[in-house]
């Protein structure tokens, strides 16, 4: 039996983990990261267009909720201060946070 490793997403507001197989959670997180690297902020459902984009083409096979994943991983990546949530003229944007 193949034992797979798991990556723990950590929602930044209550603290609760999830585990995510990394073989899913490193290509949504490189994902996110490629999506908003030359943005100023995205909307979520930019982002999980971009995303779903992506993952089409990284992970052809993919039948999960590409939407999950991506809210799941961007929230952990907001815990890890990579990741960041603003609003701008009422609208609710992520962006990387700058360094």
């Amino acid at each position: 039996m193949e034992k797979t490793t798991k990556a723990v997403a950590i929602h930044p507001r209550s603290g609760r983990e999830m585990k995510i197989d990394e073989s899913i959670y490193k290509p949504f997180k490189n994902a996110i990261i490629q999506s908003l690297k030359k943005s100023k902020g995205k909307t979520y459902t930019e982002l999980n267009d971009d995303v779903t984009k992506i993952i089409h083409k990284k992970l052809p096979g993919f039948k999960k909720s590409i939407s999950w994943y991506t809210i799941s991983v961007r929230l952990d990546l907001e815990t890890r201060g990579i990741v960041e949530t603003f609003t701008e003229k009422g609208k609710k944007l992520n962006r990387l946070k700058s360094r």
